[in-house]
């Protein structure tokens, strides 16, 4: 159901992959560069992207993270080219890859230097169109439309900057706390993030009890309500990662069975899919 790139012969995909929560759905591994430790590349789909050609990320076990690479397996290929002919060390050129999220978040990050937010924006906005699912770029685009004054456009990419991809960053203490610190326009006022908001505090692991989990199911299932799928899949997601990484103990006081929970979800990911192809 997802757009395969155009190169794909030139890849071997892992025969069988561990999908959800870690590494995250929508991630598929194949060998080329692998590092031998657990540590690999892969195809990725932005859940509403499936029907784009996936970009590429990086998988780091040691730090239970996966990290966006490359903006295309074109660009990844260009660059294992040089991988192996630097002895499968990494080489110390770069790949140029402007249209993607880092290029776009570096210029964005050189104009707010220069003192020039309007460029700064544009760029920060660049970055969200080619990757959106990472909270550091949403963040500093709602910093900088929060110094113009454009409240709802701050709060739009505030929200996204909560609902982003925690396997690849939770959302920073200054985003929650700017979260927690902003007053509701209008339109935005029943939106379930805002509601829920001062009963978040990312604090997870090391207790006995934790009810931001409760607030978190609560949450999602509002999005799912009000038709917000994609933010439901990702903080759905983002709440089974958390209990991923909670003891077995914990999980069963809140009745978490990942077994159980990536049977549910790959049904409703995949019926999503389905019913828009129909």
């Amino acid at each position: 159901m997802m757009k395969l790139p155009k190169n794909i012969d030139k890849i071997s995909l892992f025969t069988a992959n561990e999908i959800g929560p870690y590494p995250p759905n929508g991630f598929f591994p194949f060998h080329e560069a692998e590092m031998g430790n657990g540590d690999y590349y892969g195809l990725y789909w932005e859940f509403g992207k499936e029907n784009d050609e996936p970009v590429i990320c990086e998988m780091i076990h040691d730090e239970g993270s996966i990290r966006p690479r490359f903006s295309s397996l074109d660009k990844f290929l260009e660059w294992n080219s040089l991988y192996e002919e630097n002895d499968f060390e990494y080489p110390d050129e770069e790949i140029e890859d402007d249209n993607f999220l880092y290029a776009h978040l570096n210029k964005g990050n050189e104009c707010l230097r220069q003192n020039n937010i309007e460029e700064a924006i544009k760029y920060y906005q660049l970055g969200t169109q080619s990757f959106g699912e990472v909270s550091e770029n949403w963040f500093k685009l709602a910093s900088q439309q929060k110094r113009l004054g454009d409240e709802l456009s701050f709060q739009k990419s505030l929200i996204h900057a909560i609902i982003s991809n925690w396997a690849i960053e939770i959302p920073s203490q200054n985003a929650l706390r700017m979260l927690k610190n902003l007053k509701p326009v209008e339109e935005l006022k029943d939106h379930p993030l805002i509601k829920k908001r001062e009963h978040l505090s990312f604090s997870f692991g090391g207790q006995k009890v934790n009810d931001e989990y409760v607030v978190l199911n609560e949450m999602i299932e509002e999005l799912y309500q009000i038709g917000e799928d994609n933010a439901g899949f990702l903080m759905e997601q983002n709440y089974a990662l958390m209990m991923y990484w909670e003891t077995s103990s914990f999980q069963e006081r809140y009745n978490f069975d990942l077994t159980d929970w990536k049977k549910k979800f790959a049904v409703k990911t995949k019926h999503r899919l389905i019913t828009e192809l129909s």
